[in-house]
């Protein structure tokens, strides 16, 4: 992800710090960043004009299906009234054109008698116009809210229902990167569409009028934008570039601004001095960012510059054809006023398809990899099988193993091995030994590669994931800190059928009763310190939570992966002791480095690089001769 690139000239860091002021060597410039994993990294740079043509189109269609799928009513209301503001324009040209010739007549009263019912049709004309195009804006409005909540929705349910082996595969995040990108660009599609569109309706009508008014004005119409037309091209390129040249260096210098302001480490930041070497750090992000976006603005002020003289000769001669033309007779001089008020309208209007066509170009890269992403991931969601699981009495694995995506050692290597309830298991080994991939694969969380899990009878190969997880009380090493009332924190969208009562029960059972009532709303208070009026726990109370969390379901599957690792010795003893008392009524698993947890197990299994090593209860195991157990214990006597 990090490749090291030439620096582009970047402006001095004036930034004092201690370093500097103690005479120590002043700290190195950050490194830089370039994002070389992009897919679509100087897409617009690079298209020919081809390219754009081509894909513009495609998505216009796409940004249209999406509208079509929200709000049918006001996509067609969009449509509509561009088409109008069209045709409005086109009849204020036409009218203008009768107008001009009356009103440049020897007596300007009789010209204007005369010209007033054509001149009422522009007012009238230009005015349906600007009411359509407001009608249009309001439309789009309406529909870009949806548009953006649609295409979050739909990408973020698709991840919730995605086979966990999906994160797995090779390049999942960068494609999902992508699609996000995709979803979050589609807030300002509809608007952006209806931009464009509307500029080329524009500029279709002005090109209408002229050519039925006079074959020639169509060529001077071209003389009149085409250099404007090529210059937007251009300065849009260079505008792009510069923004290309600096995305790595604002991503991570937005990256770095959460962790310098956010409150989960400013106790770190401050105690070891961080300060002013991180403040270096930021501004020089900042310094290099500025440096490269001043850098662009000559090229750009040049290009535009040029365009600029060059789209005034040629309008100079537009206007001196447009006067040849007059005065030989071949043109009357209302055609041509209508003329230069339809070069201007053209102008405005190809300003618009310059600076849209860019964006649009650009949003067809990413809807495309939206559309992409949506149709892989829907290909790998948990559809398994139709089979109701019921509350097991014992798991059983049967040669079951599993490997990950583009991995050659298998994470679990086959076992064959028998979980029944009423007993607490403990899961043990060292770092990577695959106690994480056996847990997933006795909840169903990832079926295996070879081999069966079976529920009783049922293999959860065939069963309907939900009707797994239905009976599956999950406490993860990382746990989450969901940013809901206490009390949702610990039903998390279970049923209450016994309201708040049953709440404090697994509350109690985990030793947070006090800690609870004393938060300023009791289980309605927010528990997101980060957000105004919101509460903040300690690692030790989020773990005891979880815990509650789990208890709460009453599951017949209970798995905790080392869920007393920031609790005090009073919370980890009430937690086993509680793992106890309920161990009659389902399975349990537990996953733990503390072997002085391990000796409250029924059962201990000892896991070595995928494999079942050996399996008994604590004591035996460690008075096994060459037990890894033994010899883990042995190290944790040691310390």
């Amino acid at each position: 992800m990090t490749d090291p690139t030439t620096p582009a000239p970047d402006g001095p860091v004036s930034v004092s710090v201690p370093a500097a002021r103690t005479g120590a060597p002043r700290p190195s410039a950050p490194p830089e960043l370039d994002y070389n994993g992009r897919k679509h990294r100087g897409a617009v740079a690079d298209a020919t004009l081809w390219d754009m043509a081509r894909r513009i189109p495609a998505a216009l269609i796409q940004t249209g299906r999406l509208a079509w799928t929200v709000d049918r009513r006001m996509t067609v209301t969009v449509i509509v009234c561009q088409l109008l503001s069209g045709i409005g324009t086109g009849v204020m040209l036409g009218a203008v054109a009768r107008a001009l010739p009356q009103l440049m007549g020897s007596d300007p009263r009789e010209g204007l008698t005369r010209a007033w019912p054509a001149l009422a049709v522009a007012v009238v004309a230009m005015a349906t116009g600007a009411a359509m195009w407001i009608l249009a804006d309001w439309a789009t409005r309406r529909l870009n809210p949806k548009i953006a909540s649609a295409a979050d929705l739909t990408l973020v349910d698709l991840y919730m229902r995605a086979e966990l082996a999906a994160y797995d595969t090779e390049g999942f995040g960068d494609r999902s990167k992508a699609a996000e990108i995709g979803a979050l660009r589609a807030v300002d599609l509809a608007d952006d569409a209806k931009t464009l569109t509307n500029g080329f309706v524009q500029l279709v009508s002005a090109a209408t009028v002229l050519t039925s008014l006079h074959p020639l004005l169509l060529g001077v119409l071209l003389l009149s934008v085409v250099p404007r037309g090529m210059g937007g091209v251009i300065a849009a390129r260079v505008d792009y570039r510069i923004h290309d040249r600096t995305v790595s260096a604002r991503n991570v210098r937005g990256m770095m601004r959460w962790w310098l302001t956010t409150a989960e480490l400013a106790d770190e930041l401050r105690a070891n001095t961080m300060r002013g070497y991180l403040h270096f750090w930021y501004r020089a992000m900042c310094d290099r960012v500025e440096g490269r976006e001043l850098a662009g603005a000559r090229p750009y002020l040049f290009i535009t510059l040029l365009a600029a003289s060059l789209g005034g000769l040629f309008t100079l001669g537009m206007w001196a054809s447009l006067a040849a033309l007059v005065l030989a007779g071949a043109m009357s001089t209302g055609i041509a006023g209508t003329a230069v008020v339809a070069s201007q309208t053209a102008g405005r209007a190809l300003n618009s398809i310059i600076r849209y066509s860019t964006v649009m170009f650009h949003h067809g890269l990413y809807l495309s990899d939206y559309y992409e992403f949506i149709d892989e991931v829907r290909a790998m969601t948990t559809a398994r099988g139709t089979a109701q699981a019921a509350p097991p009495r014992r798991i059983r694995l049967e040669g079951a193993s599993y490997s990950y995506p583009s991995k050659d050692t298998a994470a679990v290597r086959p076992i064959t091995l028998t979980l029944r309830r009423g007993e607490i298991v403990a899961l043990v080994g060292e770092n990577g030994a695959g106690k994480s991939t056996l847990i997933r694969l006795l909840t169903g969380l990832t079926l295996p590669t070879h081999g069966r899990v079976l529920w009783d009878d049922t293999d959860l190969a065939t069963a309907d994931a939900d009707s797994v997880w239905r009976h599956v009380g999950l406490v993860p090493q990382k746990n989450g800190h969901w940013p809901l009332a206490a009390r949702e924190n610990i039903t998390l969208g279970q049923p209450r059928e016994h309201g708040d009562e049953r709440i404090w029960d697994v509350v109690e059972r985990v030793g947070m009763t006090e800690a609870l009532r004393e938060l300023p709303d009791g289980l309605d208070t927010l528990l997101a310190r980060s957000v105004w009026g919101g509460h903040e726990l300690s690692g030790g109370q989020w773990q005891r939570v979880a815990c509650a969390r789990a208890m709460y379901r009453e599951p017949a599957v209970l798995v905790l992966d080392e869920p007393t690792s920031e609790m005090d010795a009073r919370g980890e003893h009430t937690v086993f002791q509680e793992l106890r008392a309920t161990a009659p009524d389902r399975i349990t698993v537990v996953v733990t480095h503390r072997l002085d947890n391990v000796r409250m197990a029924d059962r201990v299994i000892v896991l070595d690089r995928g494999a079942v090593r050996e399996q008994g209860t604590f004591d035996e195991l460690v008075a096994t001769e060459g037990s890894l157990l033994g010899e883990l214990n042995a190290l944790a006597q040691d310390r």
